[in-house]
């Protein structure tokens, strides 16, 4: 399985491929464009997070893209997909 937003090391020190971490500017403008919520994880950290109507949550970070089925399996580090970008 893929990493989870809070099991991946890359996220947590600033990315990889050359990249930089999403700084608040940059996940407020992503939140904006697509419709979610820019969200601070801790440590500077920052994610866009998509709730659904169904309980269900997509978290975008400048790494990767996962799906949850619900907050308690966002806690705990568990996408059901995942999908890296770099």
């Amino acid at each position: 399985m893929l990493p989870g937003v809070r099991d991946s090391s890359t996220i947590f020190t600033g990315g990889t491929a050359g990249g930089e971490a999403m700084d608040e500017k940059s996940a407020k403008a992503v939140a904006e464009a697509l419709g979610g919520a820019a969200w601070n994880s801790g440590g500077g950290i920052w994610l866009v997070r998509f709730e659904r109507a169904d309980g269900r949550l997509a978290v975008l970070s400048d790494e990767v893209v996962c799906e949850y089925v619900d907050e308690k399996a966002f806690d705990r580090a568990e996408p059901a997909k995942s999908v890296v970008l770099h």
